[in-house]
């Protein structure tokens, strides 16, 4: 028979494997952990499904069938997708288990603790709208806690302080029920059980998971063979891995999965605000008051209802923080939306490029929110700001580059407009470098 493959960002689908092996321990499995990309909640739902869809060419392509999406972040953002791209092979994902949570409530009120991206998935709110049954859902994301458990081990103490900090609002709201919505949690089972108190039941999902696996084999004769296990990261490090969480003694190996990127990055001279683009990015102050530089270029071309949106952007959230962006129209501008980011004001002694890097990757993503396919940026803080323009547009095409490596084809195009030629040649210079094999 062909082996079932079973994919994640990292170690958290382990906690799927090694139910399907406890049920049939001579089943022959390929594990894949595209530790290279980890973790997958932390990353937009295009990024993440465009990368389903390559993980899972290269399991089909070692003649892997059925395959186990053994990541809820993967399940929420390609699970259907990749039923369509590919039927004729058979796929198991992780499904949040509100619908078990549902019926053994008392009170009626569950937790869940999973990834943004979990939450922002289709799957997720079917899920929730099919089998919550008037019962209150009390959703707590956890950024960084896959990650750390990934990078420190589930034991570690920034681990459980992460944790310990997630908890706390669900206990709060008096949840009797809390569903693990991510593979990797069950690793911290003993202190998620320990913080919860003995009157919350904790529902993982993965020996629901494993079962459907099975029963998508039903009575197909298995072939002993030992499992097999990839990850697109260090294999020792995987492998160290496996014997602490697993006490597996296994020789990963390494594979490549290259994903081409489709976005294309090009340097303009010219006026940032006439770009034809979905959407420009201004290099704001916190306080989002555009008066001077290029955010008083901005609402100079496209009209005062910029600095309106503005103002009520910021009287609903607050002043803008530096890895964040807010998004308004363009007014008369040919864009159709004006990204803003609080671009860094250069001054010794604070991490001047950290912040800047923060201001282009909320700028993309923030891009991604909207569905803009192409974004053009200035030297952002290279003006009044006073970074030098040449640390800034080598940060700036960098910080680009690296992002779009990450994101391959999110965004078809990136612009980086420089007001002069000599703008314009900063751009390109720092845009050959981030680009310079070996960089």
């Amino acid at each position: 028979m062909a082996a079932v493959g079973v994919f994640d960002s990292g170690v958290g689908g382990l906690t799927v494997f090694a139910e399907i092996r406890r049920m049939a321990p001579e089943l022959p499995l390929v594990y894949l952990a595209d530790q290279a990309w980890a973790p997958y909640g932390e990353r937009s739902l295009t990024a993440v499904r465009r990368r389903s869809v390559a993980v899972t060419e290269m399991l089909i392509g070692r003649g892997c069938e059925p395959i186990v999406v053994a990541c809820n972040s993967a399940s929420a953002a390609a699970l259907h997708h990749l039923r369509d791209a590919f039927p004729h092979n058979r796929f198991v994902g992780m499904e949040p288990a509100v619908k078990p949570a549902a019926s053994q409530t008392q009170r009626g009120v569950i937790g869940v603790l999973a990834t943004s991206a979990t939450f922002q998935g289709e799957l997720y709110a079917s899920v929730v709208d099919r089998h919550a049954n008037g019962t209150e859902i009390v959703e707590q994301a956890c950024p960084g806690l896959a990650d750390a458990i990934e990078r420190l081990g589930p034991e570690h103490a920034e681990t459980i302080d992460l944790l310990d900090r997630y908890m706390a609002p669900l206990t709060a709201a008096g949840i009797d029920t809390l569903v693990l919505g991510c593979t990797h949690y069950p690793f911290l089972m003993e202190a998620i059980e320990r913080l919860a108190g003995p009157t919350i039941r904790v529902i993982d999902p993965a020996p629901a998971v494993a079962r459907q696996a099975m029963r998508l084999l039903g009575d197909t004769p298995i072939e002993q063979a030992d499992p097999v296990f990839l990850t697109t990261s260090s294999p020792v490090g995987f492998g160290v891995q496996l014997e602490s969480l697993l006490g597996v003694t296994a020789q990963p190996k390494q594979v490549r999965i290259d994903m081409a990127s489709e976005t294309e990055i090009v340097v303009i001279t010219g006026d940032l605000t006439a770009q034809s683009v979905d959407a420009i990015v201004n290099a704001a102050n916190n306080r989002l008051q555009h008066g001077g530089g290029v955010a008083g270029a901005i609402v100079r071309a496209g009209g005062r209802s910029i600095q309106d949106e503005s103002n009520e952007w910021v009287q609903t959230h607050g002043v803008l923080p530096p890895d964040a962006a807010a998004v308004t129209t363009a007014g008369a501008m040919p864009a159709d939306h004006v990204i803003h980011v609080a671009g860094p004001i250069y001054r010794e002694g604070q991490d001047n490029e950290g912040l800047l890097r923060s201001a282009v990757a909320a700028a993309l993503e923030a891009a991604v929110g909207i569905g803009a396919r192409s974004i053009a940026f200035p030297a952002i803080s290279a003006g009044i700001y006073g970074y030098p323009i040449d640390q800034a547009t080598a940060i700036l095409a960098d910080a680009v580059v690296r992002w779009t490596e990450l994101h391959p084809g999110v965004v078809a195009e990136v612009r980086l407009v420089g007001f002069d030629a000599a703008a314009a040649a900063h751009m390109q210079n720092g845009l050959d470098r981030a680009r310079a094999p070996g960089d």
